[in-house]
């Protein structure tokens, strides 16, 4: 509900600001995501899953401003492990955009992204280890995005993170427990993403 309700707040911004020769974006987003931690591909072997929504606010000029919510989640493994993870990822990125052919254009950006999670499940020496916690980083992307229909367009994003984190505490088969030396955890994310914006209002073929 909080990421929620940051993404609504930062949406406004336009709207606030004054709306003149500034287009509003808003659509479903999906994506296949892999964590890079070492421990994620040696338990789950494959990507897992997220959905989510991408803000757009596009000023005149290649400049873009997108504001993304997902949630992540991986709940089985094909070895028969027993852990599961499951986050939340806020991404804010000014974009630079270029139209190429027709309705087709091309656009690259960087910006930050903030990650809170949850990782459970049993461990080399069969003790069942939960640990949770959030931390900020870097998050590059490019893709292409091209238009379908009215205000539908359809886009294509690869986007890779970078975000690090430490910690020294866990729950280990349930009771609370100091990691010493503190663990090091890499909560950064290779995904590709597809999205379907909806020009709210501000383009020519806006809903409003």
């Amino acid at each position: 509900m909080r990421i929620s309700c940051m993404i609504l707040l930062i949406a406004m911004v336009p709207v606030v600001m004054g709306t003149d020769d500034i287009e509003l974006s808003v659509g479903p987003m999906v994506s296949n995501l892999v964590p890079m931690d070492a421990s994620y591909g040696e338990r789950f072997l494959t990507p897992g899953t997220s959905t989510g929504i991408s803000v757009d606010v596009d000023a005149p000029g290649p400049l873009a401003f997108r504001i993304t919510g997902e949630y992540f989640w991986k709940h089985s493994s094909p070895t028969g492990w027993d852990g599961s993870v499951d986050a939340w990822l806020v991404s804010v990125m000014p974009m630079v955009e270029r139209r190429l052919l027709g309705q087709l254009s091309v656009f690259a950006g960087a910006g930050g992204t903030y990650v809170s999670g949850n990782y459970s499940g049993t461990d080399d020496f069969g003790e069942f280890v939960e640990v949770s916690g959030s931390s900020a980083g870097f998050v590059a992307g490019l893709g292409v995005q091209v238009k379908l229909a009215g205000p539908l367009s359809g886009r294509l994003e690869y986007r890779r993170s970078f975000v690090g984190f430490k910690t020294d505490n866990a729950v280990v088969d349930g009771r609370e427990s100091t990691i010493y030396p503190p663990t090091e955890i890499d909560l950064g994310s290779s995904q590709f993403c597809m999205t379907f914006p909806v020009s709210i209002f501000g383009g020519g073929d806006s809903v409003f």
